[in-house]
């Protein structure tokens, strides 16, 4: 491995690791700010100013946690704000989106299978951006000035599934899924800094100044955090998602995503909800992954190229795997990073392909990830024509 590849490999493991350890921290206390928010009961001897006590064991201490009011003349002397979590999550989330799929030709981002709606470079990175930003835009002008909460969901929900939509238009499939996710960061981190933030500082300085705060501020603060409680498991899934080809690479990949989302949203409102009746929303989110895993098994994932009856020789495949493989696979790769097979694969004769044909199939047929962020230029017809030589030899495999 060149020096060139090992800092590569550094570079994202370092920023992998950073965003998973800011995304602990803020997840983390959002759990546990809306457990507490779940948890908390009246006191059993009323006292001013007190809307609810908890009482936890951790660490050989009990602790009581109070729920007040921000209230003039009973303002600690220090306040613990929670909004840096948030921050780095998002910002480190950024310089990974920056780093994977807008830099390095933005490989991973452009939809190359698609002539009509191939990018270049600067184009995917500037309608990336520009779709993140009018999302949040489109999202927080629909819960500023509509009153309706009702019109507002289904107006939020139709913002969101258009916008997946739009994104594995323009997009790889991949890069679909991480722009979705990047814009419900995007509008997560936007929530706590331009809808949360504000209002509780201006409530804090009421109170400091002597007088009673605005509690509608409190309100529509609450209102954005539950979005964002919201956001989480349907965030938390698509940051996984680049290591399941199966899904993003689907034939129903959009249909996949939303139901994924809608049953990560379910189940969080079962975790967060104050009325044990509403569970039964884990009911439907249980049917939807169910009818997932009955889709992804039994329905098409990928196109498999020509006809099974067109059988298709290795005569025909051995200028396609010489052209667009052995760069890195050959005994001698030419590759200007790697300097030895990958994982020691070879694919010079019909043997040593024959051999790794599970292989060949999840990452030529299924994920489409090789060659890797398409170097050797394959086409959509060598890579139909490779799929069926592999198609024919499965059987057994």
């Amino acid at each position: 491995m060149s020096l060139y590849s090992s800092v590569d490999i550094w570079v994202e493991y370092l920023i992998r690791f950073s965003h998973l350890v800011a995304g602990i921290a803020w997840i983390g206390s959002s759990f546990y700010f809306m457990w507490l928010d779940s948890a908390f009961v009246p006191p059993e001897t009323p006292r001013r100013n007190v809307d609810g006590e908890l009482f936890m064991v951790h660490g050989g201490f009990y602790y009581q946690v109070e729920k007040k009011k921000i209230y003039p003349g009973e303002l600690p002397k220090v306040l613990h704000w929670f909004k840096w979590e948030a921050t780095l999550t998002v910002m480190t989330g950024y310089l990974l989106l920056i780093y994977l799929y807008y830099l390095k030709g933005a490989s991973l981002l452009i939809n190359s299978s698609n002539p009509t709606t191939s990018l270049t470079q600067l184009e995917a990175i500037a309608t990336s951006l520009g779709l993140i930003i009018s999302g949040w835009l489109i999202y927080d002008s629909i819960w500023k000035y509509i009153q309706s909460k009702f019109i507002n969901i289904l107006l939020s929900a139709g913002l969101l599934f258009g916008f997946i939509m739009i994104n594995l238009h323009f997009f790889s499939s991949r890069g679909a899924f991480i722009q979705t996710g990047a814009m419900l960061g995007t509008m997560m981190l936007l929530n706590v800094w331009v809808r949360i933030l504000p209002g509780q500082k201006k409530m804090v300085f009421d109170a400091s100044e002597g007088r009673v705060p605005d509690y509608s501020f409190s309100v529509k603060a609450k209102t954005r955090s539950v979005h964002n409680t919201y956001f989480t498991f349907p965030v938390l899934f698509i940051m996984l998602s680049n290591h399941y080809p199966a899904l993003y690479n689907h034939v129903y990949n959009w249909q996949i995503l939303i139901v994924l989302l809608i049953s990560g949203a379910m189940v969080r409102h079962a975790m967060v909800t104050k009325n044990s009746k509403e569970r039964w929303t884990l009911l439907p989110a249980s049917l939807g992954l169910l009818a997932l895993i009955y889709i992804t098994a039994n329905q098409p994932i990928a196109d498999r190229g020509s006809s099974s009856s067109d059988l298709v020789t290795y005569s025909q495949i051995h200028p396609i795997v010489q052209a667009r493989c052995l760069a890195c696979h050959g005994v001698h790769p030419t590759d200007d990073i790697f300097t030895e097979p990958p994982k020691g694969l070879i694919l010079e004769t019909e043997e040593q392909m024959l051999k790794v044909i599970p292989q060949l199939y999840q990452q030529v047929v299924v994920a489409k990830t090789m060659p890797l962020i398409n170097k050797t230029k394959i086409t959509d017809e060598e890579r139909a024509i490779l799929a069926s030589w592999i198609s024919q030899h499965q059987v057994g495999q």
